[in-house]
């Protein structure tokens, strides 16, 4: 076992990775699916808007977990095997990722964000996010993912990376790129001059 190659090469300690191992995870594209049936229904209802949208203080770990699986699904897609998730509560990470590659179990700590609609209170820039998470030193095992949940355009080699956000193992962005949420886009490694972007279809 070991961490994930979309994190960084920091071994975790074989207590944390025993601890890993004894989670349960689940696939995300199976969860999504089942996740946009409810949500076609609550839109046909008499649902409020917040309940709809999953904005409500009692439904902000569903929330959380919809995102995490949009990106778990589509780093699965990035890297070619299934990426499985698992909530923990912990003090730098919201979430587990586990996935297998060549025969060796990969997990890594995501830690999730959002750059919330600009008609949100207490919205902020990408960049005072990024500059934001200095706040987690060096992390060389932390994934951090951020939701998009704007109108943005991103180019990943322009996304300005602050030194001391470069404590962390990787930093990703996500966020739909049709009207439906049909479509996904992730981009990252953004740490990396390598970085690239790509599109990705909602799991049906």
């Amino acid at each position: 076992m070991s961490s994930s190659k979309f994190v960084g090469p920091s071994p975790m300690d074989k207590i944390e990775l025993r601890r890993f191992s004894k989670l349960g995870y689940r696939a995300p594209a199976p969860f999504l699916v089942e996740l946009r049936r409810i949500e076609i229904e609550l839109a046909l209802s008499q649902t409020p808007k917040a309940i709809r949208h999953l904005r409500t203080n009692g439904l902000k770990s569903l929330r959380e977990l919809r995102e995490a699986a949009i990106f778990c699904h589509m780093m699965s897609e990035r890297i070619g095997t299934i990426v499985f998730l698992s909530p923990i509560e912990e003090a730098d990470y919201d979430f587990v990722s586990l996935h297998v590659l060549d025969g060796t179990t990969h997990y890594s700590k995501i830690q999730l964000k959002e750059l919330t609609s600009t008609d949100c209170s207490g919205s902020r820039t990408l960049e005072s996010l990024i500059s934001s998470l200095s706040k987690y030193g060096s992390a060389p095992e932390l994934c951090v993912a951020v939701h998009l949940n704007r109108r943005l355009k991103i180019d990943p080699l322009e996304v300005a990376i602050t030194q001391e956000a470069k404590g962390i193992g990787s930093l990703w962005m996500f966020g739909a790129i049709a009207e439906d949420q049909s479509r996904w886009g992730l981009w990252g490694n953004l740490l990396e001059r390598s970085s690239i972007g790509t599109s990705h279809i909602y799991p049906r």
